[in-house]
């Protein structure tokens, strides 16, 4: 009996799942702002932002930090530009969207080559259906189609025809489960009237929408007024998950809705008053949600840095939180893996943290 108490005892024990500290910039007089972030493979990841100095004396550093093994090194790589947002064919090939232009790399985020130049802040995100086809989206209803991987572009005239003022209007989220079957949305949100400020109510926005089913070649337009504003859009095997976030009077900060129930309907897959979620991942039969715990001052402060959780689920009803380390805190969280197994979590403030299942 003595024997096999001792040999429990040396056994190691199941360690439950959490997020550890992969990487954080830790500098005293500095502050990483990381804007996105890619893992394309369990191995390679890149994060892309700007350093900027504490007392904000000096021109921001845009830079990306690039890993090949997992997170465990990272390397930082200069850049030309602000960077918005990363999209990958692959573990080699991406495209990245700045402030002013199209970026496109061939090993994994260490060098850039810029492609196009566009009107500062016009364009927020790329998808590629390959190295050639690709689309981009951003503000006044702006889609453009490229047949050459990003060295000109063309606009999409379906992008127009959704109802709602292109000047308030932005198309902010793509995505594709195939080549041919894919879905772009964004929101047409109207001006405040004189005299109201943003603390007031929330008002209906008109949630934008193009659909295809033959790789880009046509879109079907639809628009329809809902609460909140489009922020993130991911879809896998028939189900999807959209986040919607909320001005700071809203009885919650955020909600996350399951696109294409069984019946049909978009129904609430997760909403709380303390949660204000920030990013979503979907795997197959698999979801993560990212989120801050706002601070007590949320209502008049909605945009101020608070504790990292992150949410698991396998029926997209039921979630379970996941330990983060508690020094993870932010106004924005970032998810991102090549699947369930191995993901990864980027706070604003220059932290990236290792999913260990």
């Amino acid at each position: 009996m003595r024997l096999v108490l001792a040999a429990l005892m040396l056994a190691p024990l199941a360690t439950a799942a959490e997020w550890r500290v992969a990487y954080f910039y830790d500098n005293a007089r500095e502050v990483l702002n990381l804007t996105d972030l890619e893992f394309p493979s369990a191995q390679r990841g890149i994060a892309v932002g700007y350093i900027q100095d504490q007392l904000g004396m000096r021109v921001p550093r845009n830079v990306a930090m690039v890993t090949a093994d997992g997170g465990t090194n990272w390397a930082e790589v200069k850049l030309g530009d602000m960077p918005y947002s990363l999209f990958f064919l692959d573990d080699s090939i991406g495209w990245m969207v700045t402030e002013q232009g199209i970026w496109k790399t061939d090993e994994s985020g260490r060098t850039w080559k810029r492609l196009s130049k566009h009107s500062p802040g016009a364009l927020l995100r790329v998808w590629f259906l390959d190295t050639n086809h690709g689309f981009a989206v951003g503000r006044e209803k702006t889609v453009l189609e490229s047949k050459d991987g990003g060295k000109s572009w063309k606009p999409v005239a379906a992008a127009q025809l959704p109802t709602g003022n292109r000047n308030y209007a932005v198309y902010s989220q793509i995505f594709f489960t195939n080549k041919q079957t894919g879905l772009i949305a964004g929101s047409a949100i109207p001006p405040v009237r004189r005299g109201l400020s943003a603390n007031n109510r929330q008002i209906p926005t008109m949630t934008l929408q193009l659909a295809t089913n033959d790789g880009g070649t046509t879109w079907k337009p639809s628009a329809a007024p809902l609460l909140g504003e489009i922020t993130e859009l991911k879809m896998r095997d028939g189900k999807g998950l959209a986040l919607f976030t909320f001005n700071n009077q809203f009885e919650v900060p955020s909600e996350v809705y399951h696109l294409a129930a069984a019946d049909g309907k978009n129904l609430s897959a997760f909403r709380a008053k303390d949660r204000r979620v920030t990013d979503i991942e979907l795997f197959e039969g698999h979801a993560f949600l990212a989120a801050v715990e706002p601070p007590r001052l949320a209502k008049e402060a909605a945009g101020l840095p608070g504790k990292a959780h992150v949410l698991e689920s396998t029926d997209l009803s039921t979630w379970t939180e996941i330990p983060v380390d508690y020094r993870a805190t932010g106004a924005r969280l970032l998810l991102s893996g090549p699947d369930a197994q191995h993901m990864f979590l980027a706070t604003d403030n220059g932290m990236i943290l290792r999913f260990i299942p």
